[in-house]
């Protein structure tokens, strides 16, 4: 069903002039690349800097995959939060992102530090597939670019002949 609505969609676009057409493409690139790059980098960035340690999960909601949560099914978790070194102790934490399957008692997981609210999952390299994904598409998105530029120089020079065939002599 998803599948159907991406590919009317992509009908609908090509629908449209090429000018507006390559705007929209252009922006949706734009959107979706820096996306991928914030989520990539928000977990480099845990992955680097975290606190390591265990999750004991003590309630998990199943989450059907509606739109508002990003259309994935799963479970949502959360417990109390116990560093590697015993140098943090959280009562509570979420787990960030959505489980594919029920986890165990516990979870490997990163925290900021003692005063966090979520736990990343350790998942050693998970920022790459974003932060790569992020790079492909923001490349293609500036690949597009010259040809913005162009469609953009052809309109102002047909509207510059339109209006100079409009001017008599």
């Amino acid at each position: 069903m998803r599948r159907e609505g991406i590919t009317r969609l992509m009908f609908f676009l090509y629908l449209l002039p090429r000018l507006p057409r390559e705007i929209s493409l252009a922006v949706f690139g734009l959107v979706v690349g820096l996306f991928l790059a914030v989520h990539g980098g928000m977990q480099a960035y845990a992955e680097s800097t975290g606190v390591p340690g265990t999750v004991h999960v003590t309630d998990c909601t199943y989450t059907d995959g509606a739109w508002y949560e990003l259309w994935t099914e799963g479970w949502a978790c959360e417990g109390p939060f116990d560093a590697d070194d015993r140098t943090v102790h959280i009562d509570s934490v979420a787990v960030d992102g959505i489980l594919e399957s029920h986890p165990d008692t516990s979870l490997a997981a990163l925290v900021d530090g003692p005063g966090a609210n979520t736990a990343a999952q350790d998942s050693a390299g998970a920022w790459k597939l974003p932060a790569i994904t992020a790079a492909v598409i923001l490349a293609f998105t500036a690949w597009r670019i010259p040809t913005l530029i162009l469609l953009f120089r052809q309109r102002r020079v047909v509207r510059a002949a339109a209006v100079a065939a409009a001017v008599p002599a």
